[in-house]
């Protein structure tokens, strides 16, 4: 009997920590994430417009977080994504000083999702509020991206066009990222279980 109590000890502050799936969904947020990151490096879209990439990493590490149930799924996958995107010559990190701040990004939208799953949210109150996280998660990574190694890059704060342009598009695509996280985890729970509640 000792034993069983002591083991059911153990496992609550890795349960406050990763959540009621544990350790299955952050294996699933830091496979999810590893993918997104050599996607990040190697899938080109073409589009030409900054902050782009959050359609290739940010959906599949939000939509992990949010069926996996990690509560630090996102910060993980993020993390994950970034340092396969160095390791593989791609810049998603913007080098080693951006880490920090994907990481932040990932914290953002986890805490926001927690704050989600403890109210018991509706799936647009969800929808709307993942959507936004990630727009703001993705001005983070914009704020990132002002930073080069030997300091600001002042072409991005003085350029005339790019003042407007850039955080624009940046969080327009952080905002694209987290609706079609959201809206398509929504979609195939709903079609997992057609009796799930809106």
């Amino acid at each position: 009997m000792r034993g069983y109590l002591s083991i059911e000890k153990a496992t609550a502050p890795a349960e406050m920590v990763l959540g009621p799936d544990g350790i299955r969904g952050l294996a699933i947020s830091l496979s999810v994430g590893a993918i997104a990151g050599c996607a990040a490096a190697f899938l080109k879209l073409g589009l030409g417009l900054p902050g782009h990439k959050a359609i290739i990493w940010m959906t599949p590490v939000i939509a992990a977080r949010l069926l996996g149930r990690c509560r630090i799924g996102t910060t993980a996958g993020a993390f994950t994504a970034a340092f396969v995107s160095l390791g593989s010559g791609g810049n998603l990190a913007g080098g080693l000083l951006g880490l920090p701040l994907v990481g932040a990004a990932g914290a953002l939208v986890d805490a926001c999702i927690l704050r989600l799953e403890n109210r018991k949210a509706s799936a647009s109150h969800t929808i709307i509020a993942v959507a936004l996280a990630a727009m703001l998660a993705n001005l983070i990574c914009y704020a990132k991206r002002l930073l080069v190694p030997v300091g600001i890059a002042p072409h991005d704060i003085f350029g005339s066009a790019a003042v407007l342009l850039r955080p624009t598009s940046y969080a327009l695509f952080g905002l694209l990222a987290g609706l079609i996280a959201a809206a398509g985890t929504y979609l195939f729970r709903r079609r997992k279980n057609p009796n799930e509640s809106s």
